[in-house]
């Protein structure tokens, strides 16, 4: 306990001292969060980034008798609360190992069969921090937490073919802007609470267009 504690509070303030670095300093005089006009939500939804991501899993614990493969993603982003807040939905197949499952028949003679495999989507949803929306390079990040729906390669109507478990994880992107568009890198940490725990660190990255939010859409929002 007191070491997960304390791995939070790194990223936490390592996370706050690049986005001081990277603020403006009129912005931060001012004690505004970057790229915001008030302290209050006045700029809140005016803006939608919605982008496409691919990645790699590069550790996984828990599940170590799966292989990850490349994973797609969709996340969408907006002003909320002085930072943003975020929305994902995420694909990624895994492989599960061959001749894992061993069976002896009656007759002394063993068996071997495969793990089946799984296709996993993420459902997330999280808030982070930013620095200013029209900076250059960007730094964002924060905590996002949702739904992992897991599909085993196994018979129709087989008991614990679907599965569905919660995950959370904190995440930080580093992007580069070029007029409405950004290039974006992201490393992200999560972890489904199955038991025993599923744990994962993974790195992506992807291209996003930042877009004025349709009237229609900020009304619901809002």
């Amino acid at each position: 306990m007191i070491q997960a504690c304390t791995r939070t509070s790194l990223f936490c303030g390592l996370l706050l001292s690049c986005w001081a670095l990277l603020t403006p300093a009129d912005a931060r005089a001012q004690g505004l969060p970057s790229g915001s006009e008030s302290v209050e939500s006045a700029s809140a939804f005016e803006t939608i980034r919605a982008g496409v991501f691919g990645g790699m899993v590069f550790r996984n614990r828990g599940m170590d008798e799966w292989s990850p493969g490349p994973s797609g993603r969709l996340s969408i982003d907006t002003p909320y609360a002085g930072g943003r807040l975020r929305f994902d939905a995420a694909y990624r197949p895994w492989s599960g190992q061959i001749g894992f499952e061993e069976t002896i028949d009656a007759d002394g003679n063993v068996f071997r069969s495969d793990l089946p495999d799984v296709q996993t989507i993420d459902i997330l949803a999280g808030w982070g921090l930013a620095n200013a929306p029209d900076a250059t390079i960007s730094l964002s990040g924060g905590l996002l937490i949702g739904n992992r729906f897991m599909l085993f390669d196994l018979p129709v109507g087989t008991a614990g073919r679907l599965e569905s478990e919660m995950l959370v994880g904190p995440w930080v992107r580093v992007g580069r802007a070029t007029g409405a568009f950004r290039v974006f890198g992201e490393v992200r940490a999560m972890r489904v609470l199955t038991n025993p725990r599923w744990d994962t660190i993974g790195l992506s990255g992807g291209v996003a267009i930042e877009f004025a939010t349709p009237g229609w859409i900020r009304w619901i929002l809002k």
